[in-house]
């Protein structure tokens, strides 16, 4: 096969172009829907999802642009770019890693985020109002903050080192035939054995247990029980209507399948990774599969919004067959026009005859 004769970072960026292709086609035309489909029911939470929209479509470009290749040997864990296709400066390179590994670690806060709205709409709590007002912008800090803090840590901290250039160097160059000075990287080793002495790398295990999601999994787990028990009860309330009790349902539901998606993509591969990394054995060259899971992400996520939010499906398969109808319309046009040519290529003229010159029988 043509590709199994591609060098691996190739391989990876057509992937990624794949991918981030169809994230910005999808989630593209989830802002559309939701900046003009939105219920006014909606209120302040279609802000919110056209927060992820953006944050996705921005992710799928810092993807599709440095081709982040996760790579862990032994004890040692990397985010490795490709430095001599890129058009900027090693450092630019290094910048634009640590903004990926800001994104990264601000997903899961974003739905912290929308599980808390989702909360407090439910119960009815005071709070709600803090997000019709410029008080919103304070809880859009959350994640902003929180991945403000992912950078500064890889950067400072996991920036690249002579003893994490030399551990990576030799499988590097065995599993991408291509030397470890043509890549820049944040990482570095967590942990290292010398003479029988177990010593800690303090940089990248405080990196580590700081850019730790388990709060945001505590929020999410905490408002997603309460949304879905209050839900629950909703349906013995007859002050709700039909219709709002649905779409509260509907809105719950998207959120949850639309979080499970980095949660099994992202969070779940990674945390596989960095547990074989603890037990210093590094995934090596197998690590690359969990940069085509996540680079699969923003692709696949805003899927839910638009099967289970019935506006949004209402509208998408609406726009779905609009478009199909003007295709059809136009293959029928042509269709037509290409007979009416051929009609008139083939008919004859009203007055005209056809002779026949008589054949030239005279001798010789």
């Amino acid at each position: 096969m043509i590709f199994t004769k591609l060098p691996l970072h190739k391989l990876l960026s057509y992937i990624n172009t794949c991918s981030s292709s169809i994230s910005l086609f999808f989630n593209g035309f989830l802002i559309y829907l939701i900046l003009t489909k939105s219920p006014k029911e909606f209120g302040a939470y279609k802000y919110l999802m056209t927060v992820i929209s953006v944050f996705e479509v921005l992710y799928s470009f810092l993807e599709m642009f440095l081709v982040p290749i996760h790579y862990t040997v032994g004890s040692t864990s990397a985010v490795i770019v490709y430095v001599d296709d890129k058009l900027f400066s090693r450092f630019t390179l290094r910048i634009l890693n640590s903004i990926y590994w800001a994104f990264f670690g601000s997903s899961m806060a974003i739905y912290a985020l929308q599980f808390i709205y989702r909360y407090l709409t439910i119960s009815m709590n005071q709070l709600i109002k803090t997000f019709y007002s410029w008080k919103i912008l304070l809880w859009l800090m959350i994640p902003v903050l929180n991945g403000v803090m992912w950078a500064l840590m890889g950067i400072l901290l996991c920036r690249p080192n002579k003893e994490a250039t030399n551990v990576l160097r030799p499988y590097v160059l065995e599993d991408f035939k291509i030397d470890i000075d043509n890549f820049d990287y944040l990482g570095g080793p967590l942990f290292k054995i010398e003479k029988g002495t177990f010593i800690l790398n303090m940089n990248t295990f405080s990196t580590i247990a700081v850019m730790s999601v388990t709060l945001s999994f505590g929020v999410i787990l905490f408002c997603g029980f309460k949304c879905y028990f209050m839900i629950s009860e909703l349906n013995s309330i007859t002050t709700l209507s039909a219709k709002s009790q649905s779409m509260q349902s509907q809105l719950f539901y998207a959120l949850v399948f639309q979080t499970l998606i980095p949660a099994i993509l992202l969070h779940f591969p990674v945390s596989v990774m960095f547990g074989f990394v603890l037990a210093s054995h590094g995934l090596g060259i197998y690590s690359c599969i969990i940069s085509i899971t996540i680079s699969l992400y923003p692709a696949i996520d805003p899927l839910p919004n638009f099967f289970i939010i019935s506006p949004y499906r209402k509208a998408a398969f609406s726009e779905y067959r609009n478009f199909g109808s003007l295709f059809q319309c136009q293959e029928l046009s042509g269709c037509f026009k290409r007979n009416r040519q051929l009609s008139e290529v083939n008919q004859v003229p009203p007055n005209s005859k056809n002779v026949v010159a008589p054949a030239n029988t005279s001798a010789v």
